[in-house]
């Protein structure tokens, strides 16, 4: 998923260089020509652009992403295949040798979920329905994607922020509400676990239950009004009102920023932007390498080394090799 360039694609291509052709498959959607003039001849296929609106709909350029991986090789397809999304500030937290295994052996698919406070909610008739919000950048199985792409072309949950009021005021009496009252968030943070397992029923947002969906990573699901994070995070990112959440999902994401020397520390970002990496020293690098993540985000294109010259060679060297 890309918008005018991909950065430190240099870094790409030689996580790309390491691996036998026929293990993966790489696609890019590219909203400006600039993009795509950028990939032209890399590992990367370009897919055709369509249509696509900040926190709106970034839904339909992932599922056209989907679509064009499930169709570029049918003859060889495999029910353990993996669909990962990476976004165009991503960089591969592990060398291809490592990721591979990680991703393919694994049943199912992978959604990291914000603590509760952060899901949508709307009254039902039985009580409470949920949706659950997640981190944009998931693992598909070959059958989730194939389900997705079918129901996104139907026009399947289309008015999902619709039905949830998001980003809207409202105004909430007694205990009803599951999280703080209030519904925010984009399109891309709902849409998939939403149309592949179903908002999630409730009686009143006091009951605690667990929910078990089929070939959802890092079930079963705590459905609280404080949980922290759960389900399967593979993409590290910084949200700085999270910085001092410890427990479940989260211990990783702490456990990463913690071992990060003090010219590694990321930026913090705030509550609607998460933080970012423009430099870096290679102590930095080998705690990623280390770290529970495959992927790691957001990097400026072409950051600075602290320690040293190059950080595309350091990088490699560091995390890829």
């Amino acid at each position: 998923m890309a918008v005018d360039k991909i950065s430190n694609l240099n870094i790409w291509q030689s996580f790309f260089s390491s691996a036998q052709p026929d293990m993966y498959r790489a696609f890019v959607h590219c909203k400006d020509p600039s993009c795509a003039a950028q990939v032209a001849g890399s590992y990367l296929t370009l897919v055709p652009t369509v249509p696509s609106y900040y926190c709106t709909d970034l839904v339909s350029p992932m599922n056209q992403l989907l679509s064009f991986a499930l169709a570029s090789d049918p003859t060889h397809s495999h029910p353990n295949d993996k669909f990962a999304f990476v976004s165009d500030s991503t960089l591969p937290a592990k060398p291809f040798a490592s990721m591979h295994p990680a991703l393919t052996n694994r049943q199912g698919s992978d959604f990291c979920l914000f603590p509760s406070e952060e899901w949508a909610d709307i009254g039902s008739p039985t009580g409470i329905s949920v949706a659950p919000k997640h981190h944009q950048w998931i693992v598909l199985d070959r059958a989730h994607s194939a389900r997705a792409t079918k129901l996104w072309a139907t026009g399947y949950m289309h008015d999902l922020m619709a039905k949830f009021q998001m980003n809207s005021l409202r105004w909430v009496w007694g205990d009803n509400a599951f999280g703080d009252g209030r519904n925010f968030g984009c399109l891309d943070e709902f849409w998939h676990m939403t149309a592949l397992f179903g908002a999630i029923d409730t009686i009143s947002a006091n009951e605690e239950t667990s929910v078990s969906f089929p070939m959802f990573g890092g079930g079963p699901l705590r459905v609280a009004r404080n949980t922290g994070w759960q389900g399967t995070c593979d993409t590290y990112v910084i949200w700085s009102k999270y910085l001092g959440q410890d427990g479940g999902a989260a211990s990783s994401f702490q456990r990463l920023h913690k071992s990060l020397d003090p010219p590694s520390i990321p930026h913090g970002g705030n509550n609607q932007r998460p933080g970012w990496w423009d430099k870096m020293s290679t102590f930095g690098m080998r705690a990623i390498r280390l770290s529970d993540f495959l992927f790691v985000r957001k990097f400026i294109d072409n950051p600075t080394l602290t320690d040293g010259p190059n950080f595309a060679e350091a990088y490699v060297r560091e995390v890829l090799v």
